[in-house]
């Protein structure tokens, strides 16, 4: 049988390390959005090609998704293993 701190400490840590590893599966898509935010940007002497424009956008767009997706189902699968980890350490 485990004392109330142990599981304490138990219910805690597991919450801890759940939104550490979320906060790091977050960080990879922002990260993305950044490198491609910063080196597809349009050129700074001249007119851009339509195709250079749209492809710019299609890699913003396709960042922007990445961390949606992300964001969302990790939340729910957080949400999910928080509520796990409360019914079983009791």
């Amino acid at each position: 049988m485990m004392t109330n701190r142990a599981k304490t400490i138990l219910r805690w840590g597991g919450i801890a390390s759940v939104f550490a590893i979320y906060s790091i599966a977050l960080t990879i898509p922002v990260l993305d959005f950044g490198l491609t935010w910063k080196y597809n940007v349009p050129p700074s002497t001249g007119q851009m090609e339509a195709n250079l424009c749209e492809a710019i956008i299609d890699d913003l767009s396709r960042s922007v998704d990445n961390l949606l997706i992300t964001a969302f189902v990790g939340s729910a699968i957080c949400l999910v293993l928080v509520l796990l980890i409360f019914k079983k350490v009791r």
